[in-house]
C-alpha cells in the first residue's frame, strides 16, 4: 500500500491546480498507484514468459548430435494422411423395371425419412415403383482432397432387396457423411460430400443367368463432390513439443510454400505446441505423397553458413544413385536455391540420377529437363508415371508441351494414354487433346496420331473416352447393346441403326455409318449415358468387331521395381514386393514411401498393373 501511495503522490502534484478536495486527491493517488503497479506486475509476468520460452528453445535443439541441421521429418510426423470413409443411403431411379422395394430394411427406412423431411409427396408409391431402388453408397476421400474435387463412389443393393439390377440407373442427389461405430451403434457425422449420377455396373456384360451379382453393384465415376477441403497435419515427436518449435517450423514451411491471392498466404499454421495444420500447395495437388516428402525434407532452422555446407554435401550425394532421391528432395525443399545443383545432376550418365534431378527441377518450375523426362517416360517403365507427373506440372513450358505431344505417337499404350492425362492435367484446353463434354455425360476426345489406333475408356476417376486415330470403325455384321433399352444393329453393310425402345411412348432411332465416332454420338443423342457407351465398347471388343485395340484404365503403374545397373537381374523380388497388396496395404503411408522410387510410393489411389500393355 505504501508503494501505491508513494507512486500516486508523485503524480498527484501535477493535478493540484485542478483538484483541491482532499478526498478527490486521495482517490486519485490510489488509482494512479494501482495503474503503475499493474503495469509493473504485467512486465514481470512477460519477463517470466520470455524466460520460459528461451529455456524451451534452449531445451529443443534444431541440430543433430553431429551438428547437422534437423529436418522437419526428424521432428514431426504427418497426420490426417489416411482415406476418410464416407457413407450414405440413396434412391436410384430410371431403372427399366428391375427395381424393387423392401419395407423392412434399415436402408429403406432411412431413405423414407429423408424424403419425408424434404417434403416429397407419395414417398411410399415412389419407393414401391419398379423403376426405383434403395442403395448403399460408400466412398473414400483421399488425403489432401480439396473443396470442389470429385471422387468415385461404390453403389450396391442391400441384401434384402427384391431389386434385380442397377443397369441403367441414376442415383439421385444424396448426402455422404463420415460414419463411425460408437458404443456398438452407428453414428452419423457431418456431411462431407454430395453425390449423384449414372451407375456403371461392375460387369458391363453381366446377365441374371451368368452373373446376377455383377448387376447389383457398381460405381459412379467422379460422382461425389467434396464440400470442404482436407488439410494435413504435422505432430511434433516426443521431446520436440514447444510453441517455439512449431512456430519456427511453420515459418520455414511458409517461406517455401505459399500462394498469393491478394496477399501472401502460407500453407502451414501452428495451432499448439505440438500441432501444425498443413494445407496442400496447388502444384502438388496431384501428388500429395511427394508434397509430404518435400515438406519432411525442409530444415527446421539453419543459418546461411550451415545451409551452404549442406548444399555442398547434397551436391555430392545427388550423384550417388543410392542417395540421389533423398538429396533431390532436400534440394527441392530449398526452392530456387537448389536449382543450380539439380541442373548438375542432369549431366550424369546414370538414368536414376538424371530422373531425380529432372523431376525436382520440374516441380521447381524449371523446364530445362523436359526432354530428359520425356525420354525417361518413353524408355524406363519404373519411372514413367513420375516423369509424366513432373511434365504435367510445367503448365507454361513449351518444351514440356511438345515433349508430351510427341509421346502420343509411341507404340506403348500406357505411355500414350499417360501422356494424354499429363497434357490434360497440365491444360485441359490444350489444342492437341481438347475434347468436348458429350451430351453432358462424359469427356470425349478424338486425337490424330501416327501410332497404332486405340480406344481408351475409363473405369475410375472420371468418365472419359479417348479415340487415338482417325479411322476407327465397327466391323459389320454386329449387334450390340448400349444399356438396357438402346440397341446398335449393324447387320446392313451400308448402315448402322441405333434404336431406343421407350418404356412408354414412341421408340426412337438414328441411322449412321459404321464409324465409331458416329455410333457413339447416336447413342448419346438417344439418351445413352457413359455406362451405356462403356458397355457397348466392351461388348464390341469381346466380339472382336472393333477395328483397333481397346484399353481400360491403361495408366503407368507406380509400383514397379527399378533395378540399378549391376544388380542381379535374375534375383527374385522379396515376398513383400512380389505379393499383391490389399487396398488397405496400398493406403498405408508406410507403403507409399520407399527409397526405391519404383517401389510402393507416391500414388495412394492405386492404379491397375499395366506392365503387359507395352
Amino acid at each position: 500500500m505504501q508503494l501505491i501511495l508513494s507512486i500516486g503522490r508523485t503524480f498527484s502534484k501535477q493535478f493540484d491546480r485542478f483538484y483541491t478536495l482532499k478526498a478527490v486527491k486521495t482517490g486519485l493517488i490510489i488509482v494512479i498507484g494501482l495503474f503503475f503497479l499493474i503495469g509493473f506486475l504485467s512486465g514481470c509476468s512477460q519477463l517470466k514468459t520470455r524466460k520460459k520460452d528461451d529455456l524451451m528453445s534452449d531445451k529443443f535443439s534444431f541440430e543433430t548430435e553431429d551438428g547437422a541441421s534437423k529436418l522437419i521429418g526428424d521432428c514431426a510426423s504427418i497426420g490426417n494422411y489416411h482415406p476418410i470413409q464416407v457413407h450414405g443411403y440413396g434412391l436410384v431411379n430410371c431403372l427399366p423395371g428391375t427395381g424393387g422395394d423392401d419395407i423392412n430394411s434399415l436402408e429403406r427406412r432411412i431413405v423414407y425419412d429423408e424424403m419425408n423431411r424434404m417434403g416429397i409427396r407419395d414417398v411410399r408409391a415412389i419407393l414401391a415403383n419398379p423403376t426405383t431402388a434403395v442403395v448403399n453408397i460408400l466412398g473414400y476421400m483421399r488425403p489432401g482432397i480439396q473443396e470442389g474435387d470429385f471422387f468415385d463412389v461404390e453403389v450396391r443393393l442391400p441384401p434384402e432387396t427384391t431389386a434385380k439390377s442397377l443397369r441403367g440407373g441414376w442415383l439421385m442427389k444424396t448426402k455422404l457423411e463420415e460414419m463411425a461405430f460408437l458404443n456398438g451403434s452407428l453414428k452419423e457425422g457431418r456431411t462431407l460430400a454430395l453425390v449423384e449420377g449414372p451407375i456403371m455396373i461392375d460387369d458391363p456384360l453381366a446377365t441374371e443367368s451368368s452373373n446376377s451379382a455383377g448387376l447389383k453393384q457398381g460405381v459412379i465415376l467422379s460422382g461425389a463432390r467434396v464440400k470442404e477441403s482436407r488439410s494435413l497435419t504435422l505432430h511434433m515427436k516426443s521431446g520436440a513439443e514447444s510453441a517455439f518449435a512449431t512456430d519456427r517450423i511453420a515459418k520455414e514451411i511458409n517461406n517455401r510454400f505459399f500462394v498469393s491471392v491478394g496477399q501472401k498466404k502460407g500453407m502451414a499454421t501452428a495451432k499448439t505446441d505440438s500441432l501444425i495444420v498443413l494445407d496442400v500447395h496447388p502444384d502438388y495437388a496431384k501428388d500429395v505423397a511427394r508434397y509430404v516428402r518435400v515438406i519432411q525434407s525442409i530444415a527446421c532452422y539453419e543459418n546461411k553458413a550451415k545451409q551452404l555446407r549442406r548444399i555442398e554435401r547434397l551436391k555430392t550425394e545427388l550423384l550417388i544413385p543410392e542417395k540421389s532421391q533423398q538429396a533431390a528432395f532436400q534440394l527441392e525443399a530449398l526452392g530456387k536455391k537448389g536449382i543450380e545443383v539439380l541442373r548438375g545432376g542432369l549431366n550424369s550418365s546414370n538414368a536414376e540420377v538424371r530422373f531425380h534431378a529432372a523431376a525436382s527441377l520440374a516441380y521447381l518450375g524449371d523446364g530445362t529437363p523436359a526432354k530428359i523426362l520425356a525420354d525417361i517416360a518413353r524408355n524406363e517403365p519404373a519411372f514413367r508415371v513420375y516423369a509424366l507427373n513432373a511434365l504435367s506440372v510445367l503448365r507454361t513450358d513449351i518444351e514440356a508441351e511438345m515433349a508430351l505431344q510427341e509421346l502420343l505417337h509411341v507404340p506403348s499404350a500406357e505411355t500414350r494414354y499417360g501422356a494424354f492425362r499429363a497434357l490434360y492435367n497440365r491444360n485441359q484446353y490444350d489444342r492437341t487433346i481438347r475434347g468436348e463434354n458429350l451430351g453432358n455425360q462424359f469427356s470425349y476426345h478424338g486425337i490424330a496420331t501416327s501410332g497404332p489406333a486405340m480406344v481408351h475408356i475409363s473405369k475410375s476417376k472420371r468418365p472419359e473416352i479417348v479415340l487415338l486415330g482417325s479411322d476407327i470403325h465397327i466391323k459389320q455384321p454386329f449387334g450390340l447393346e448400349a444399356g438396357a433399352i438402346i440397341f446398335v444393329n449393324g447387320q446392313s453393310p451400308q448402315n448402322v441403326v441405333v434404336k431406343k425402345f421407350a418404356l412408354s411412348g414412341i421408340d426412337e432411332q438414328r441411322t449412321v455409318s459404321n464409324k465409331l465416332d458416329e455410333v457413339i454420338r447416336a447413342v448419346v443423342e438417344l439418351g445413352g449415358t457413359y455406362p451405356d457407351v462403356f458397355q457397348m465398347l466392351v461388348q464390341a471388343d469381346q466380339m472382336k468387331v472393333l477395328s483397333c485395340r481397346l484399353e481400360i484404365d491403361c495408366l503407368p503403374e507406380p509400383n514397379r521395381v527399378y533395378r540399378r545397373p549391376g544388380s542381379n537381374e535374375d534375383e527374385e523380388p522379396s515376398p513383400e514386393l512380389s505379393q499383391k497388396k490389399t487396398v488397405w496395404e496400398r493406403m498405408n503411408p508406410k507403403n507409399w514411401f520407399n527409397t526405391n522410387p519404383g517401389g510402393n510410393s507416391s500414388d495412394f489411389e492405386g492404379t491397375t498393373n499395366t506392365s503387359v500393355r507395352e
